[in-house]
């Protein structure tokens, strides 16, 4: 269920959508503009050890692991948005194809567990904690 105006829950939609191509595009700058100004920020994948605080770490760290991706498309979808003044939470469900510079490739089913908040009139990211929930390595 969604809650909150529909101004609101398609700025959000937007913005994971934005989250996507512009991993897609694996350009640091770009992607790293959907995160909030903030270095409250919060990025954790299962791959991290510890999440990964503060916008600027977090892109940081997005371009060390792309540094390893030839290619990867993303497909995700926004779900559960609970939008609460500036600040909202939700989730978004991925779909994911990486293929790494060692020829390497996986597909992965995912969810990003997501807190948001509006800064100067625009929503973006200032948690995304990402769970998998399949994945499979396919055959060459």
């Amino acid at each position: 269920m969604n809650l909150g105006s529909i101004e609101d829950r398609l700025a959000i939609r937007e913005l994971v959508e934005s989250f996507a191509h512009e991993a897609m595009r694996t350009n640091p700058d770009t992607w790293g503009a959907t995160w909030a100004d903030s270095e409250q920020c919060s990025w954790k994948l299962v791959s991290f050890p510890e999440p990964v605080i503060g916008k600027t770490a977090i892109v940081e760290k997005f371009a060390q692991v792309m540094a390893y991706v030839d290619f990867l498309s993303m497909i995700s979808v926004p779900a559960d948005m609970v939008i609460d003044g500036d600040h909202a939470t939700g989730k978004a469900y991925c779909r994911e194809w990486v293929a790494a510079r060692n020829g390497a490739h996986k597909h992965l089913v995912g969810c990003y567990h997501d807190q948001y908040i509006k800064q100067n009139n625009v929503w973006r990211f200032l948690t995304r904690r990402y769970e998998i929930l399949g994945q499979s390595q396919p055959d060459s």
